[in-house]
């Protein structure tokens, strides 16, 4: 399954009802771009709290998660979390939650509805928060219980991550997590028999768990532990009263717990590591290490969620490691069926990921890229996605757009915006030099499709006027500048363009170039 729609209400940044956020997704990657302070974090942070983390940290809600309007604070957070293409596995698993469509062929759809509300104690009238996680398409459906909870958790990368920390021994390592969810540690091996007869020079089929066994026998039957007991004993019958019968026993703790509480502590006493020719490598390195564990344990789930929020992957990672990590990304995010959600701040990255992967964020409204989201068409797409290099790129983080044609522009423009007090950087307008009189495709980036047609909500229905034109134009002013290009009268005859004695060709819109007569001959003309 994956999560095809997500609505966040009163947290943070999102208002409620048409101030609210929403945005569908896709499978796949989806890289969430755009300045800071526009709420791509809170996207994030709400699907952490709806859907829990397979890391299990706890954080709490703040009262500055609750979304203010003046002086007025909300006293309720509304996610509701939309999983489509559920596969035979977590049909049943979800059944009791489960919302059917009113045709027999339609496909169930899971919603998930995370509330956190301010309430009162009755009796002292203390405030305290209240949650609730609850199915149905308007949060009316049955309660979800832990156990089902549990399948729709979601891993998540926090930013500036510690990953060797993360990936060292001890007591809830994040390795120690992710290696008892993999088959190949779960199911892999021999435990160990009961009676402790077992074939000494073939111990490599042992399970991990066998092995932890193994060792406790071996500890248990050690003759220097044996010994020792001999000597407690010995004291002991010195030290008992007459007729008592009673003696020690040394046995090795926790070797009667439950399975998976026994292979949790064999497994934080490992470490993953690397190193390089020249020793101990750095973050960047334990980094990808890190993303590499967690995208196993999401490629080895059968049911549930499969679904990896990252915040921030160009955090510690010089350019090529980026363009190399997104490349990994994208490849396994297709190849095993992961769904991934990334924010990045890197125009580096963004150049690197399909132009139909990305939302832009602006003003707590989402953006789609993709296909049918923009005015581009088809050989927009494929032109973008062999131009759209990272000097580009900035033009998803920034206020306002200036689109030029070439390296005098991007010299001139800015200088003259300096002269006149405005400034390109301190307003943070981004000039893009496409190289070409290509203009149009970049600008037709911020162009929606939907601009001039009937707006629909995410069921297909029809919005009224004024709730649909919230999310019809990108809010960021976008100019395109070129130079005339204009050559002398002379120049048609000279190059080709017009014989001699030919007439001179009148406006045409579809001709490629224009001469100074085109303007007329005079000075004001020219201007």
């Amino acid at each position: 399954m994956y999560l095809s729609n997500i609505t966040i209400e009163n947290f943070r940044c999102f208002g409620e009802g048409p101030k609210n956020f929403e945005m569908s997704l896709r499978p796949g990657l989806t890289a969430l771009v755009g300045e800071n302070d526009v709420g791509k974090s809170a996207v994030i942070d709400a699907l952490r709290f709806a859907l829990g983390t397979t890391d299990q940290e706890w954080y709490r809600l703040d009262d500055s998660d609750f979304h203010q309007e003046g002086e007025k604070a909300s006293t309720e957070i509304r996610v509701n979390c939309k999983f489509e293409k559920l596969n035979e596995v977590e049909k049943p698993a979800f059944l009791e939650y489960l919302t059917y469509g009113k045709n027999p062929g339609d496909e169930p759809i899971l919603y998930v509805n995370w509330t956190a509300s301010v309430a009162r104690d009755g009796a002292r009238g203390r405030p305290y928060r209240r949650f609730e996680v609850n199915s149905g398409k308007s949060g009316d459906g049955p309660t979800i219980v832990a156990g089902a909870r549990e399948l729709l958790r979601a891993t998540y990368l926090q930013p500036l991550r510690d990953a060797e920390r993360a990936l060292s021994a001890g007591r809830g390592s994040r390795l120690s997590q992710v290696l008892q969810q993999t088959k190949a540690v779960k199911e892999h091996g021999d435990p160990y028999p009961e009676d402790g007869e077992i074939d000494r020079g073939n111990l490599s089929n042992l399970s991990v768990l066998g092995i932890g066994d193994l060792a406790n026998d071996l500890m248990r039957n050690n003759e220097s532990i044996k010994n020792v007991t001999g000597q407690v004993n010995e004291h002991l019958r010195l030290l008992r009263l007459k007729g008592e019968e009673v003696a020690s026993s040394i046995d090795v703790s926790g070797s009667n717990d439950p399975e998976d509480v026994r292979l949790r502590r064999l497994l934080e006493k490992l470490d993953l590591s690397l190193a390089g020719g020249a020793g101990k490598l750095g973050l960047g390195s334990n980094n990808l290490l890190f993303m590499a564990c967690e995208l196993l344990l999401l490629a080895n789930e059968d049911a549930g969620s499969r679904l990896l929020l990252i915040e921030e992957p160009e955090s510690h990672l010089d350019a090529q490691r980026q363009l190399s990590a997104m490349k990994f990304l994208q490849e396994k995010a297709s190849e095993k069926k992961i769904q991934i959600i990334l924010t990045t701040h890197s125009p580096n990255l963004a150049s690197a990921i399909d132009l139909d992967s990305i939302v832009m964020i602006r003003k707590g409204r989402s953006f789609s890229m993709a296909r049918g989201q923009t005015h581009l068409d088809e050989s927009d797409y494929r032109f973008l996605q062999r131009f759209l290099d990272v000097t580009k790129a900035n033009l998803f983080f920034a206020r306002g757009v200036v689109i030029v044609e070439g390296d005098a522009e991007n010299i001139l423009l800015p200088t003259l915006a300096r002269l006149i007090g405005c400034d390109f950087t301190e307003h943070g307008v981004s000039i893009v030099n496409v190289g070409g009189v290509g203009l149009r495709r970049y600008a037709k980036i911020f162009q929606r499709a939907d601009a001039d047609g009937e707006a629909k909500d995410k069921d297909g229905d029809a919005k009224d006027k004024d709730e649909g034109t919230k999310d019809k134009e990108i809010d960021i002013p976008v100019a395109c500048i070129t130079d005339m290009d204009v050559m002398p009268n002379c120049a048609p005859c000279i190059i080709g363009k017009l014989e001699k004695d030919d007439e001179w060709p009148t406006e045409d819109s579809s001709r490629r170039w224009k001469a100074k007569k085109h303007f007329g001959n005079s000075e004001e003309a020219l201007a």
